[in-house]
């Protein structure tokens, strides 16, 4: 038997943005929404012998003392944790230890992670990592490994939850599939994971939760496929065996994910998830603009009226969550007006509304390369900055736009109407019933939230007004009642994140945003 080989295990701190729900997991006790899946399933991986030790930086940051226990840093990030990732690294060295990275981040290997990091690795491991982890036990590992083949995602081994602090997080997550059949022209996921779905076995998936529970954990699982019903088929099989599950232990969780707006024409599949307890779904509405649409070859969404769509899902019991973006080429003056009246039509609370991006190696990066617009050392990954290349709508009018938008939509006013409103629209039933959730998580959600909403924010007034109405009008429907209160707790995050974003704009130079240096092609 091999000697023991210490493997610290770090996912680097998230940055404040719409994603991160920073205020609402701070009122109810959490230090995160969902825990690092990609992370502890290559823990999974790792051999028998290494002993490992998992760091969440939103739960505590790497000490010292874990560096100097630590033979190996193993760092898993997207592109949006680079700071955190670059202090880390230096760290790191400045102590001697070597480092690997992977995860998205190291999907794009770019000069600046081989110039900080000792070894990379690019792309999916899971037919590649018992080879990597040999070299790198025996201090041999390459500088970059760029794996472009997709594994057969039945092999994957379960994720380690037991490594987790479960108590830090509000939901926990889990993969039925990787790859969406579409082809958004900005979009970087078809790029790592290709656009054949690839799916597990319902009872793999189970085997899963299992594990979860016997780890204690109750309440929200997040199934973090970027399309849930990329395969229609086998989203269906799953459902019916959630459902199974569901009954047979009580229906202790419940689910929420993302798919493609073309969900919203096949009841059969959207019946399937409410009876295995789906809750909400996420969906890449992006633009009402036609126009738009057709840019980014986004055309499953052009195939319905889109408000229609959202509609559909709410009717049938599936609450729904949007991502829009504002930037497309097509862009004028009004679609901050059109994305606001949108929103408001369709009942969107929770509207997840960012400027595009030109990610690495995507086909909208590759396009606006050869037209000479893309701009030097910008590319973020985070939709909240300013768009890494040159827009046919000047800059300074797109973050203006961008900043009127946010101040309309998440006015606490507007925000607590559209909740009202996605409530009256989205329609229970049973068996769909909340999260079992912890008397301790119940309890600080409750009264975390009264105390931030009702006592101390700016909106106090506002918030009682909408909580009187969600009590009085539906106190025979405890099921919306408690989805309800934790939207209007949400609301926190919302109302107070786009509050601070749209001054950090404001308090910007906007006629400096026009003339930054463009990529030498």
């Amino acid at each position: 038997m091999s000697k023991s080989f210490r493997v610290l295990l770090v996912w680097p701190k998230f940055p404040p943005s719409f994603w991160s729900w920073q205020a609402t997991v701070e009122a109810v006790g959490r230090k995160a929404t969902i825990p690092p899946l990609g992370l502890i399933t290559v823990a999974a991986m790792c051999p028998a012998h290494w002993e490992l030790r998992l760091i969440d930086e939103a739960d505590r940051p790497v000490s010292d003392k874990d560096l100097a226990w630590a033979d190996l840093v193993m760092v898993s990030a997207m592109e949006i944790q680079r700071e955190a990732v670059a202090a880390l690294m230096h760290r790191c060295r400045d102590a001697g230890k070597r480092t690997v990275i992977g995860g998205p981040y190291a999907a794009s290997h770019t000069p600046e992670l081989s110039q900080i990091c000792d070894h990379v690795v690019s792309g999916e491991v899971e037919e590649h990592f018992a080879d990597i982890a040999r070299a790198l036990e025996a201090g041999q590992a390459e500088p970059v490994y760029v794996f472009t083949d997709k594994p057969d995602v039945t092999r994957t081994p379960p994720p380690r939850y037991d490594l987790l602090n479960m108590k830090a997080y509000t939901a926990m997550s889990v993969q039925f599939s990787r790859g969406c059949p579409f082809q958004c022209e900005f979009c970087d996921i078809i790029v790592l994971y290709g656009r054949k779905p690839r799916t597990k076995p319902p009872q793999q998936l189970i085997g899963e939760l299992e594990i979860m529970r016997n780890c204690g954990w109750k309440g929200e699982i997040f199934l973090v496929d970027d399309n849930f019903i990329g395969n229609h088929a086998r989203a269906k099989e799953l459902c019916t065996a959630l459902k199974a599950w569901q009954e047979k232990n009580g229906y202790p969780v419940a689910f929420y994910t993302e798919a493609s707006v073309n969900l919203s024409q096949r009841a059969d599949l959207i019946d399937a998830m409410v009876d295995a307890n789906f809750q909400y779904v996420f969906l890449g509405i992006e633009t009402p603009s036609d126009e738009g649409l057709k840019e980014t070859h986004k055309f499953q969404n052009m195939k319905q009226s889109l408000v229609e769509s959202v509609h559909t899902l709410l009717k049938g019991g599936l609450w729904v969550m949007g991502g829009f973006i504002v930037g497309f080429d097509s862009d004028d003056e009004t679609i901050f007006r059109r994305q606001q009246e949108f929103i408001e039509e369709a009942a969107i609370p929770w509207a997840m509304v960012g400027m595009l991006q030109a990610l690495r190696h995507t086909a909208l990066h590759h396009r606006l390369e050869k037209e000479g617009r893309l701009y030097e050392n910008s590319t973020t990954g985070d939709n909240l900055s300013v768009p890494n290349f040159r827009t046919t709508l000047p800059r300074r009018e797109l973050v203006r736009g961008y900043c009127d938008l946010l101040e309309k939509l998440y006015s606490p006013q507007a925000y607590f109407k559209r909740v009202m409103r996605s409530l009256e629209i989205w329609q229970t039933r049973k068996p769909q019933a909340p999260a079992k959730l912890g008397w301790d998580l119940k309890i600080k959600g409750f009264f975390g939230g009264i105390w931030h909403l009702g006592v101390k924010s700016h909106y106090k007034l506002a918030f009682w007004k909408s909580l009187f109405t969600l009590v009085t009008r539906w106190w025979r429907e405890p099921a919306k009642v408690v989805h309800g209160f934790s939207i209007l707790l949400a609301g926190r995050h919302m109302i107070e994140y786009s509050e601070f974003l749209t001054a950090r704009y404001r308090a910007l130079d906007l006629d400096l945003l026009e003339d930054p240096v463009p990529v030498t092609v």
